[in-house]
């Protein structure tokens, strides 16, 4: 995020999103949500502390959790769907990893344990 500032100009909104944990898991939520969520999803701050650490004025962060749940069903809906299709294409195992990656994070959503956030800073 330091980074987008640096090269940003005067005036100049960055947009992005993020997948992360709601605070104050407890150990054991900590760990599934690193089973079932992308790498590092635990080891970061949360989005607010980002975009304002980074030095970014006017911080919004909107809870699009609920919408990513959808994407997340259309996706694997789609995955069904092309299965051969995409078997082919990606072989057997990148597909088999992709609808477990898919499965894992919507099952991380239903439980709580992971969240997605659209971050919007502007800098001054």
């Amino acid at each position: 995020m330091r980074e987008c500032r640096r090269i940003l100009k005067p005036g100049g909104t960055v947009v992005g999103v993020s997948i992360h944990t709601p605070q104050s898991l407890t150990p054991a939520q900590e760990e599934r949500a690193v089973e079932l969520g992308p790498s590092l999803v635990c080891g970061c701050e949360s989005p607010e502390e980002l975009i304002s650490q980074a030095g970014f004025s006017r911080p919004q962060v909107t809870d699009v959790t609920f919408r990513f749940r959808h994407t997340c069903l259309a996706w694997l809906t789609a995955m069904k769907e092309l299965e051969s299709q995409l078997r082919t294409e990606l072989g057997d195992e990148d597909f088999e990893d992709e609808l477990d990656q898919k499965e894992s994070m919507l099952t991380g959503i239903d439980e709580g344990l992971l969240l997605r956030s659209l971050i919007i800073g502007e800098r001054l």
